[in-house]
């Protein structure tokens, strides 16, 4: 039966066993290990993270500023810019991506804000009954001041 087991084949030479290896000293701070894996450089990530960055407070401004229209959308145009850049150069994709959809939603958010913005000015200016008391105030305006 123990003729069947591998290794008991006696056509085949034997090999003497061998001593296990020495233990190898410690590598020192800041290098790999023999054998182990070299660490991994860092991917550069400035323009996507300055990207993302940009493109969120573009995004905020174009929502919470909506009485400075034109400052959200400028955010995200630089905000798209960078990170467009980013994803050429090949920095961190993810950051570079986020960056990309806030910019975009900052501009479209931002051109929506100034449109309405726009069309609500329109129909104020248009109210008859504003204008009245308008032309009211000035007469009022004119009458104190030639009084005074």
């Amino acid at each position: 039966m123990s003729e069947n087991l591998p290794g008991n084949d006696p056509n085949l030479p034997t090999v003497p066993p061998q001593a296990p290896a020495a233990p190898q000293a410690p590598a020192a701070y800041g290098q790999s290990p023999q054998g182990g894996y070299a660490p991994v450089a860092a991917q550069p990530k400035g323009l996507a993270l300055s990207g993302m960055i940009v493109g969120i407070v573009g995004l905020v401004a174009s929502v919470a500023l909506f009485f400075v229209p034109g400052f959200g959308p400028l955010l995200g145009v630089v905000g798209v810019i960078l990170s467009i850049i980013a994803l050429v150069k090949k920095q961190s994709k993810g950051m570079a991506i986020t960056g990309l959809i806030t910019g975009a939603l900052a501009i479209v958010i931002g051109v929506i804000v100034w449109i309405g913005i726009m069309v609500a000015a329109s129909q104020i200016a248009n109210d008859p009954d504003l204008q009245q008391q308008l032309e009211q105030q000035l007469e009022q305006l004119e009458q104190d001041q030639s009084n005074s």
